[in-house]
């Protein structure tokens, strides 16, 4: 059972409105990829749980070493779990040095959104 709603609600929001930057920011680049780009590709996997981090420091100020941890272990470990999925799920994209890599992005948009949204009900417990 849920006991404190505003927390649970304001690191939803803020993960949300992160993870929506970063799905424009995937849209809008498409399949290119030049270094130009390379850039905003990182915008792509840290603004989720670096909003999701923002939301929970500002409901909870003492809890800023826990949001640390758990966003930054987020941000870490999901790249990893990205790149083993792609290789699963479509090996010859993953072989390729240079490519869209459409798996593994989207991959991590779809852990970063489950990973915010499971913070958020944990500290909302």
């Amino acid at each position: 059972m849920m006991r404190d709603y505003r927390t649970f609600f304001t690191i939803v929001l803020a993960s949300l409105v992160g993870w929506i930057t970063a799905v424009a920011v995937y849209i809008q680049i498409g399949d290119n990829r030049n270094p130009e780009v390379l850039r905003w590709l990182a915008l792509v996997i840290l603004i989720t749980p670096l909003s999701g981090f923002f939301g929970w420091i500002a409901i909870r100020r003492y809890e800023w070493r826990l949001a640390a941890a758990c966003c930054g272990a987020l941000y870490f470990f999901t790249p990893f779990v990205a790149a083993r999925i792609e290789t699963i799920i479509s090996p010859d994209a993953a072989r390729q040095t240079v490519g869209p890599h459409t798996v593994y992005f989207v991959s991590v948009l779809i852990l970063h959104l489950f990973g915010g949204l499971a913070l958020a009900w944990w500290r909302g417990r």
